[in-house]
Formats: structure tokens, C-alpha cells, sequence
């Protein structure tokens, strides 16, 4: 007899009428399911392909695996889903009007968890669809917002959950118990301080009304500490998230959080340079803080969720250890969380102990013990990154501070430390530098409204070998202050 497996159905059902397919799905890396309480919880909402794209396998690797065993497969409503949402994000492509399409998104998927559709979106990115047209999806999505409220939204999606599974509930209560400085807690206390202010500017120039230029200008200035909080969110979660093979909503949200951050640069500079560009940029400003607000959203119903699914209590505890490094916005006087304070400074004293800062590097030109090489080091009005010869980061200064940067990037791949836009970029160059066909390369611009230099250059070694790239930032405002002097 053909042994049958429906792929509609939830982990839970399938492994209570079959438990082979446990060991199965095991054997495919979802070890999470040997654990009762993570199938008990977990099991009865997350099906086999929603949890293929999430854990980065493909979906066609897991069906043979099954086939394998003897199983015919059943089902395959998500792959119809995708194909569905490539049909709206080609839509928009061909410039069909934005609210045509969300309306028949909100007709298709109005009771579709967001869960699924991030899983579509990693799914549609992992078989090759661009992520600019992948982040339009994020457009499309904010229509679950149309007509209702982020209240009933996240009502509705929780009361569907519920019907899948009475387990669900206590999950959810779970996460919403978290210790006061905990980084979720944190960062969901820095989006409560967001989104007042984002009330004052939806206010201010939602209305037909002329708006009040400066309660506008003081807001937008507010407004930018979001930059601190996108920072921590990703520079420390989303790598994390790469690392258990869940990348699709990460790398839509780092696109969308690169836009919401240019276009704000715009409109502070402008309403700061003239007061009466705050009438002119009010629907823009109003438009932003909407996107803000749906990608608030997006952090509390994706992000936070599956970063509290997957890490584990060192990594919460490395998380919260370099979450000072990003700055904190919104939010005064931040509460600390006990583990995590006690493990930074057992990390710090292990350090200590282990630093041989008598030792002496011999170098070309002299000598220096490791203390004094340290002290030179901090004193130098840069940041400094190296990744060696294998793409990976070992070694950082953020004197400068420019570019905060976390310890733990340290052995990160060199594409998680950038915006996905911008690896190519980073690739081509290394790929250059190790070809020889250049040895550096400058980028000067104005970043926050300050001269920045970026240099990045090849580091070789006496034999002519590729073993690095050194990459050198730093704010120039001081130098030129300098030079304009007469």
C-alpha cells in the first residue's frame, strides 16, 4: 500500500498519524521537531513546505526526500500561493495601479498569517526573483492595514491561529512576557516611542490643514533616531536569522529600512533648510510615517517571533551585550536584563585574562607590545574593518564612529555585514582585488549630512598572495573645518 503525505496539514497532524515522518523531517535538519514541546507548540501551526522555506531547504529537496521513503505527496497549496504572489509583483511591474492590486491581495490572502506570506517571500527570493521586485510585495502586504486598524489586523490573525491550535495561545503569551531589558523588549519598547511620533507627524500633515512647521521639523529630527533602532535590528537579529537559514524577511525588511532611511534624510534636510518646505513635503511625510508604521508591524508579528523561535539564551545574551554599541532610540533610561548583564561581564573578565599584552609584535619598522599596539590603535580617528582572505570579518576599530559595528560580526561572512543590495557590490570588489585588477577603491559622500571617506584597499602579503581587505571610514567635518579657516 502507497503510504500518503499531505502537505496541507500541520507537523503535528502528520507526525500523530505517521511518526516516521518525524524522523524524517529530522534527518532533513528540522531537529527542533525531536523536541515535544517545540512539535506541541510549533507542530500544530507550522506545515512542511511554510517550514522548508523558513529553515532555507528546498521545498523540492524535502519532497524527494519523501518519495524516497515511499511517500506519494499531497498537496502543494503554497507553491500555488507563490505563483500567486509573483502574479501581483509582476502586476505592479507592468504599472498596473497599486491599489487595483491591493485590493485583490486583501480578496486573496486576507486571512493568510504574515508568517506565510514571509515564507513566500524567502521562497520567491531563493528561486531568483529580484528584491526590488520581491520588497514591492511589502506594498501589497501593507493592504492587510487597509480598512482596519494594526489592532483588528493583528486580532484577526491571532483568532485564526487560535483555530489552528489551543497550544498557540500560551506561546504567544509567552513572548509577550519577556523580562524588562530583554532585546525584544527593548526593541518593541523603542517602537512604542516610535510610534508616537509618528502619531505627531500623521497628525500634522494627514489633514487638509497648513501643518505646524516646527512641531514638524522637531519631529522629522526625533524621527531619525530610527536609524539606531534599524541598526541593532540589522547589524545583531537579522544575521542571526541567516545563520538558521531564515533570510527572505530579512532581506526585504533591510530594502525597505535603507528606503524609509534615505527618504527621511531627504525630508529633514529639506524642512530644516526652509520651514515652508513642510507644506510643500507633508504628503511625502505623511506617506513615510505610514511605511514606518507597516514595517513596525512587520518587526512585531515576523521578525520578533522568529528571532524568539530560533535563538538560543547565549545568543539573546551576545545580542544584548552589543546592543549599546547601535544606541538607543526612543526610549530613556533603558532597564537592564540580569543574564545578560552578568554574562557580558564574565565574557569581559575571561578577556582579561586571556589578553598577553606583554607580549611584543615584531614588525618591519620596530616593535610594540600588544598594550601599546591596543592603545595606538583606540587613538586613531577611524573605523577600521578586515575580512580575510575566506569573505570573513576578523577584526574591527570603531574609534571613528561612523559605522558602529557589534563583536559579534566577528567571523560573520562579509554578506551579512551589508544591506542586500549592496553585497554584489562587495563581491565584485573582492573578487577584483584578488585578480589584481585593482588594488583600492574610494567612495566620498555625505552620509547624515556629514563628509564621510570610505576607502577600501587589497592587503597582500610579501609573496604578492591576496590575504584581506582593509576597508578605512572616517568623518571628514573636522579636516575640512580646518582647511576653511583663514
Amino acid at each position: 500500500m502507497v503510504k500518503k503525505i499531505d502537505f496541507n496539514l500541520t507537523v503535528a497532524e502528520l507526525v500523530k498519524n505517521d511518526p516516521e515522518i518525524k524522523d524524517i523531517l529530522a534527518g532533513l535538519g528540522f531537529d527542533k521537531i525531536l523536541n515535544p514541546m517545540a512539535l506541541k507548540v510549533m507542530g500544530n501551526i507550522m506545515t512542511i513546505p511554510r517550514g522548508a522555506a523558513m529553515k532555507g531547504v528546498s521545498l523540492e529537496t524535502v519532497m524527494q526526500a519523501f518519495q524516497e521513503h515511499g511517500y506519494m505527496v499531497l498537496g502543494g497549496e503554497d507553491e500555488q500561493r507563490k505563483e500567486k504572489l509573483k502574479g501581483y509583483i509582476e502586476r505592479l511591474s507592468n504599472g498596473e495601479d497599486l491599489e487595483n492590486v491591493r485590493a485583490d491581495f486583501v480578496k486573496e490572502f486576507a486571512s493568510v498569517s504574515v508568517l506565510e506570506i514571509a515564507a513566500a517571500e524567502q521562497e520567491l527570493i531563493k528561486g531568483g526573483t529580484p528584491m526590488k521586485q520581491v520588497q514591492k510585495l511589502c506594498d501589497i502586504h501593507s493592504a492587510m492595514f487597509h480598512g482596519r486598524t494594526e489592532a483588528e489586523v493583528m486580532q484577526a490573525e491571532l483568532q485564526a491561529r487560535r483555530e489552528q491550535t489551543e497550544n498557540l495561545n500560551s506561546q504567544m503569551d509567552l513572548s509577550e512576557e519577556l523580562p524588562p531589558g530583554h532585546p525584544i523588549s527593548l526593541m518593541r519598547a523603542e517602537n512604542t516611542g516610535l510610534e508616537k511620533v509618528l502619531d505627531i507627524l500623521q497628525r500634522e500633515c494627514e489633514g487638509a490643514e497648513s501643518p505646524a512647521a516646527e512641531v514638524v521639523i522637531r519631529a522629522l529630527r526625533q524621527f531619525n533616531g530610527v536609524r539606531a533602532h534599524y541598526a541593532k535590528k540589522e547589524e545583531l537579529l537579522m544575521p542571526l536569522l541567516y545563520k538558521y537559514g531564515v533570510t527572505g524577511p530579512s532581506q526585504v525588511m533591510w530594502g525597505v529600512d535603507d528606503e524609509i532611511k534615505k527618504e527621511l534624510g531627504v525630508l529633514t534636510r529639506a524642512t530644516s533648510e526652509d520651514q515652508d518646505n513642510v507644506l510643500i513635503y507633508k504628503g511625502r511625510i505623511a506617506a513615510l510615517a505610514q511605511r514606518t508604521r507597516e514595517m513596525i508591524y512587520k518587526e512585531e508579528q515576523i521578525l520578533f517571533p522568529l528571532c524568539l523561535r530560533y535563538f538560543t539564551e547565549t545568543e539573546w545574551k551576545r545580542v544584548y551585550r552589543d546592543f549599546p554599541e547601535m544606541g538607543v532610540a526612543f526610549v530613556e533610561n533603558p532597564a537592564k536584563w540580569e543574564p545578560g548583564e552578568a554574562w557580558a561581564a564574565e565574557e569581559l573578565a575571561k578577556v582579561k585574562e586571556q589578553e598577553i599584552l606583554d607580549g611584543k609584535i615584531q614588525l618591519p619598522t620596530g616593535e610594540l607590545t600588544v598594550k601599546q599596539l591596543s592603545a595606538i590603535f583606540s587613538l586613531l580617528p577611524l573605523d577600521l574593518t578586515f575580512i580575510d582572505a575566506e569573505e570573513k570579518l576578523r577584526f574591527f576599530i570603531n574609534e571613528g564612529r561612523v559605522f558602529p559595528r557589534p563583536l559579534a560580526a566577528l567571523g560573520r561572512d562579509v554578506a551579512e555585514c551589508h544591506p542586500p543590495q549592496i553585497v554584489p557590490v562587495v563581491r565584485n570588489l573582492v573578487a577584483d582585488f584578488k585578480a589584481k585588477k585593482r588594488s583600492s577603491l574610494e567612495v566620498a559622500r555625505y552620509i547624515m549630512g556629514k563628509p564621510i571617506m570610505v576607502k577600501y584597499m587589497a592587503v597582500y602579503d610579501d609573496a604578492g598572495e591576496y590575504i584581506g581587505t582593509l576597508e578605512a571610514v572616517q568623518d571628514c567635518s573636522h579636516i575640512l573645518e580646518k582647511f576653511s579657516r583663514k
